[in-house]
């Protein structure tokens, strides 16, 4: 039977991220302005956990499951978005069994069901080839590559030597290291990278679209509450009212599928449609609700006054990292990146 409310541990760890996204809020537009974070939050969310979820007992970390984790990266994001984002975001390879230092890179040919022209490839213990558009943190050590072979994608752990970075610009996540990856090095072979875990992978992505959502509608919402135009607040107003009425469902709609998709996965149940759905569902829904907010706020939505054209980067960006062609060609990357991303979903 499926569940839609939270157990205590989920909700404790929830509220814990909650807090520190709003302790962190203030410095957002500064780290995005200056592409830093500052180091006491760096410290701090390491020290509270945060960063080690999804990494099991043997790594230091709680284990816990997808849809607790998930919770948890909402419910910071939604508080910080940026910040959250770009703390959190690199550490996917802890999905795998990876200790905190190790950067994923998806140079593997299997995404959404399409193809990568250009990528990875590990044969006889050596990998080779590009990755046009990879996200990192700090004091990355070694990498865990994603590479295509002739029996389909598989892991594979490459020192940090074996990769040459090449930093790219793109709109948004500017706190991030954004970077092309080129290798050509020995790899360690870990074992494969198919329907379990990529929807591994979905998971763990989507609720960071999730965020953005929720905060682009509060914000909407509460300047919705207060702002007036021709001697009454705009929020009165239908053609202000329905579009947010429509992003609160198509948020809950797009948190719902992924919610299935965790418990269905966590059963044990082949959920790799079903997540692939929901990371798209939580694209479609995150890019309808930082636009939305722009478009409330009206020129406001433009400057940086106001942190709605910032979130409107962010996904563009976030969602070009999460493989969507269209989203790569507008984050403002360099022509060669935007030429690899043909075929990609």
């Amino acid at each position: 039977m499926f569940r839609f409310d939270w157990d205590e541990d989920s909700q404790a760890v929830a509220e814990l991220a909650r807090e520190f996204g709003h302790a962190a809020a203030p410095a957002e537009r500064e780290a995005a302005e200056s592409g830093k974070i500052p180091q006491a939050l760096r410290t701090q969310v390491s020290e509270l956990g945060l960063l080690d979820l999804h990494r099991s007992a043997e790594q230091g970390g709680l284990g816990l499951p997808a849809l607790s984790v998930g919770h948890a990266v909402a419910s910071l994001v939604q508080e910080a978005p940026t910040i959250g984002t770009a703390l959190l975001l690199p550490e996917a390879a802890g999905l795998f069994g990876q200790p905190a230092g190790t950067a994923l890179v998806d140079g593997g040919e299997g995404h959404l069901g399409y193809r990568r022209p250009q990528s990875l490839r590990l044969a006889g213990g050596q990998i080779a080839g590009s990755a046009g558009f990879v996200a990192f943190g700090e004091n990355v050590a070694s990498f865990l590559a994603i590479a295509a072979t002739g029996d389909g994608d598989r892991f594979c752990r490459v020192e940090g030597a074996g990769m040459e970075l090449q930093p790219v610009t793109a709109m948004g996540l500017s706190p991030l290291r954004l970077c092309r990856v080129t290798a050509q090095a020995e790899a360690e072979p870990l074992g494969p990278c198919a329907g379990p875990e990529r929807t591994a992978l979905f998971l763990y992505t989507a609720p960071f679209f999730h965020g953005y959502g929720r905060a682009a509608l509060a914000y909407a919402r509460d300047y919705a509450a207060q702002r007036k135009a021709f001697g009454r607040l705009i929020g009165s107003f239908q053609g202000i009212a329905f579009p947010l009425a429509e992003v609160a469902m198509e948020n809950e709609a797009a948190e719902l599928l992924w919610q299935e998709a965790a418990w269905r996965h966590a059963a044990g149940e082949d959920a790799f449609k079903l997540a692939a759905q929901a990371l798209r569902a939580a694209k479609d829904a995150a890019f309808l609700a930082v636009n939305t907010c722009v478009g409330t706020l009206g020129g406001h939505g433009f400057v940086d006054d106001h942190p709605a054209e910032r979130w409107l980067r962010d996904v563009e960006t976030l969602s070009a990292l999460a493989g969507n062609r269209t989203a790569l060609g507008q984050a403002a990357l360099a022509s060669q990146t935007r030429e690899e991303a043909q075929g990609i979903a």
